[in-house]
């Protein structure tokens, strides 16, 4: 099955939007991942940073409160001292809060219980201090050495705990690096896709369309030269194709109208030249008084003058009546009649040429038929022309058969049947056409026949249909119908 034009379109537009669809979720996961990144360095690592930072300050403050404590023996500097000591547990619970890994956490529990420690030690330390009157520099100096133990241990885990989180912000930046550059190769080789299949999208669809257009193009100028060219076989889309089987039924048309032509020139040439061949012999003949002294010889020249001007004006009043049916300007006069005198009368004026070739006429008509409203002038014409017909193609000692019924529809059914030479049946349809005629079961090449295609017009506008059966060699069946009244 091709695909149309449209479908072909939708198909690669959405090929293009589900890739730029898939390139959107793909860029919103990996730079959601670059946000969640980001925004991990800035609340943990650039946060912990500043906390240790905070730590350091906080534990250098309580040192400075210290040392002043000792030298000057102000319990000022012991109040300051204690005042400033909520600062550091409040920093570690909020970085004991941030810290994302184990290690950091141990880093700061270590510096913590370091912290603890050496607040026992300043406490038991300057109570000693200021409770005892035998207070010596010595025991300072063991409580000296003893709090820059705990000290360095505490400045050695907050830039232990830097170090690290150094180490992660580095990675961290290192993985958002590495995830915006494969965003932007997926993003730069996705576009590129895209605009490679739009141009092969655009080129396939170009293709299938232009070329055959440009085909047609090509064929409808040998047209417009009275080519006609045989039936285009293009490879396109469904639309293409049919505007090519539009264009080659008005080929069709167009041969057939030209042939038309050519046939109704046959027609008019071979329908007219005899007589008209017979009506100048005779004409001269008279003029040239061959038989001025033979009245009887001069009176059958006058007579086929008078027949053959009638058969001149009958061919020619066939001519304009199927113009008119054509044009749908053909005057009917309709009334109710029976249609069985129609055909005998038909019937009892062809028997005499029936008997002088041999030929049995028979009939099969039905007494209790229904009227019917018609023109009975064309009526008559139409079965005319089918019995004439049957005369015309049966041979001596044949038999023709005239029948006339209601058939199981309701309708008149009239049939004239023949044991002449029959039609093929791929030649039955041709019958009814114009300048058609079917001789010794072959259509002529040139056809001059317009009876069958005016009882055709005559039957349709009457409401009924008319066909014909044959099988070649043993006769044919033309039928019509009629609808009856009731």
């Amino acid at each position: 099955m091709k695909l149309t034009i449209f479908t072909r379109l939708i198909i690669g537009y959405l090929a293009i939007i589900v890739l730029i669809i898939g390139l959107g979720v793909y860029a919103f996961f990996r730079l959601n991942q670059v946000n969640q990144i980001i925004n991990s360095i800035i609340s943990v690592d650039d946060a912990s940073t500043d906390i240790t930072t905070e730590l350091k300050d906080y534990l250098l403050t309580q040192l400075e409160f210290e040392e002043k404590f000792f030298v000057l023996k102000d319990q000022d500097f012991y109040m300051h001292f204690w005042k400033s000591e909520k600062y550091f547990p409040e920093a570690i619970g909020k970085l004991n809060k941030i810290t994302d890994t184990s290690y950091k956490r141990s880093l700061v529990n270590a510096a913590n219980i370091a912290y603890n420690m050496y607040l026992s030690l300043f406490r038991d330390e300057a109570k000693s201090s200021l409770l005892s009157q035998d207070y010596n520099e010595e025991s300072y100096i063991i409580y000296k050495g003893k709090r820059e133990k705990l000290v360095a241990n505490i400045d050695r885990n907050l830039k232990e705990l830097v170090r690290t989180v150094e180490r992660d912000r580095l990675k961290k930046t290192r993985a958002a690096s590495k995830i915006s550059i494969q965003v932007i190769k997926v993003t730069t080789a996705t576009v590129a896709i895209a605009v490679l299949m739009v141009i092969v999208i655009t080129i396939i669809n170009t293709r299938s369309i232009n070329r055959p257009i440009l085909l047609l193009k090509e064929k409808t100028k040998e047209v417009a030269k009275g080519r006609y060219p045989k039936t285009l076989a293009i490879s396109s889309p469904p639309e293409i194709g049919e505007l090519t089987t539009a264009f080659d039924a008005m080929c069709e048309r167009l041969k057939e109208l030209d042939d038309l032509k050519i046939d109704f020139i046959s027609h008019i040439s071979h329908k007219l030249r005899t007589p008209l061949t017979a009506i100048q012999e005779a004409s001269a003949m008279l003029l040239e008084g061959v038989f001025a002294d033979m009245p009887e010889k001069q009176h059958q020249l006058f007579m086929i003058i008078k027949d053959e001007c009638k058969r001149l004006i009958d061919e020619v009043n066939r001519i304009l009546d199927l113009s008119r049916m054509e044009a749908k300007m053909m005057d009917y006069h309709f009334e109710v009649t029976d249609i069985l005198p129609i055909v005998k009368m038909n019937v009892l004026k062809l028997s005499p040429l029936a008997q002088k070739r041999g030929i049995e006429f028979t009939t099969n008509l039905t007494n209790e038929l229904s009227p019917a409203n018609i023109d009975q002038d064309r009526i008559i014409q139409v079965v005319e022309e089918l019995l004439g017909n049957a005369l015309k193609f049966t041979p001596e000692k044949g038999k023709i058969i005239i029948s006339a019924l209601i058939n199981n529809k309701g309708m008149i059914e009239i049939s004239v049947t023949d044991t002449g030479y029959g039609i093929p049946e791929k030649e039955l349809e041709l019958v009814f056409e114009k300048f058609k005629r079917i001789e010794s079961g072959r259509a002529s090449e040139r056809g001059s026949g317009l009876g069958l295609s005016i009882a055709k017009h005559i039957i349709t506008v009457h409401g009924g249909q008319i066909w014909a059966e044959s099988k070649h060699g043993k006769g044919s069946t033309f039928s019509f119908t009629l609808p009856a009244l009731s």
